[in-house]
């Protein structure tokens, strides 16, 4: 129920395809840290509350080692501690202006979460399953999913699909203080995700993937927390993602380009943009460098039932910001120290700022001051042995 609790959703997120008919001849381990921190909104939009937002601190570890030559074997967790505050309610005031009830700064919580992934390899392609299970104070997810890949006309074309499912249980804290808390307590969610995807490689240098996909989510898709939310108990969408890769070989680096189509039947239409740029290492940097930049700009529409009144309809109605109108923009820098085949050192940011005015209605959008802006830092090591 925090930014950092998600839906299980697995190996459906329109990655790359992998064209290695075999796994990786070597065993991994990886830890990485996260530092997640949310800028404070505004104090003169805040009527109640604290003005802090959250602060994430995120640990993560993965193993993967390949068996009987045919297998490859992942193994992940990672454990979330946060803190900070979340918007209750965004509304409009008498002066048209809009404000947020807050929660209080004394928020302190953890998430723990755990995955494994087994995948066999064929001598045209790929066939793997996994199973997730997450668990905080308030929410309890758990998924399965399916995926595999084909490669047809000697490799330069592979066909990709795959299935998931994932059923969450909600718990709200302290429901004797609201009604909608009580509401919530031990109701379910439920998302089926699919994906169809084709990669081709046009020549030596280039690689386009175009793969489509439908998600569809029933039960209680409210939030709890927020003091007016009563959303459809159903939520139909679909993506349509293409991706480009193009090696340049003078510069010796790769760039990627992104472009994600999303609708669904909340009427929330949004589209991604991502653009980056991976350097090898010894071109422009040292021969143990190996470094990447990028960007990602996001336009979304609002949902039809997003709404700032100051009391309930009886109809669908949410203030929550992230089914608003608004556009984002995100930057990313990340450099590794390959220090050696065996062992690898990684630190990378992200900065994401987001906007009223960078959506579709531009200037003449809402007011939504609960939008999130917030910067990220990692830092990790993989060992290979």
């Amino acid at each position: 129920m925090k930014p950092s609790a998600k839906s299980a959703l697995l190996a459906l997120a329109a990655t790359a395809p992998v064209h290695a008919l075999a796994p990786p001849q070597d065993a991994e381990l990886r830890y990485r840290i996260s530092q997640y921190q949310e800028q404070d909104i505004a104090a003169n939009r805040v009527a109640t509350g604290a003005t802090q937002r959250y602060q994430i601190s995120v640990q993560q570890l993965q193993w993967q080692t390949p068996l009987a030559g045919q297998w490859l074997l992942n193994l992940q967790g990672s454990y979330e501690s946060l803190s900070g505050a979340s918007p209750l309610q965004t509304f409009e005031n008498s002066s048209g202006q809009s404000e947020v009830i807050m929660s209080g700064a004394s928020i302190d919580e953890s998430r723990q979460d755990a995955q494994i992934q087994l995948s066999r390899y064929f001598s045209r392609g790929t066939l793997g399953g996994g199973w997730y299970y997450s668990s905080e104070n308030d929410y309890q997810a758990q998924a399965w999913n399916l995926a595999g890949s084909l490669e047809l006309w000697a490799g330069m074309t592979t066909l990709n699909a795959g299935l998931s499912q994932s059923d969450d249980r909600l718990s709200p804290v302290d429901t004797s203080l609201s009604v909608n808390r009580q509401l919530a307590d031990d109701q379910s969610r439920q998302r089926q995700e699919g994906y169809l995807g084709i990669s081709q490689i046009l020549n030596k240098y280039e690689v386009l993937q175009l793969t489509l996909g439908y998600s569809q989510s029933s039960g209680y898709l409210s939030d709890p927390y927020r003091t007016i939310d009563l959303r459809p108990d159903n939520r139909d969408s679909q993506t349509l993602s293409l991706m480009y890769r193009f090696f340049m070989k003078p510069w010796d680096g790769a760039a990627h380009c992104n472009y994600r189509l999303y609708r669904d039947s909340w009427g929330v239409d949004s589209h991604t943009l991502e653009l980056r740029w991976y350097q090898n290492p010894g071109r422009f940097i040292g021969r143990d460098w190996r470094a990447n930049i990028g960007s990602r700009v996001y336009r979304q529409q609002a949902a039809d039932f997003y709404s700032l009144a100051s009391s309930a309809s009886g109809a669908a109605q949410s203030n929550d910001a992230r089914l608003s109108a608004y556009g984002a923009i995100t930057l990313e820098l990340g450099i590794d120290l390959l220090w050696s085949h065996a062992l690898e050192f990684s630190l990378s940011g992200q900065r994401y700022r987001s906007r009223e005015s960078w959506g579709p209605q531009g200037s003449e959008a809402a007011e939504a001051p609960a939008l999130v802006n917030y910067q990220l830092i990692s830092a990790g090591v993989l060992y290979r042995y």
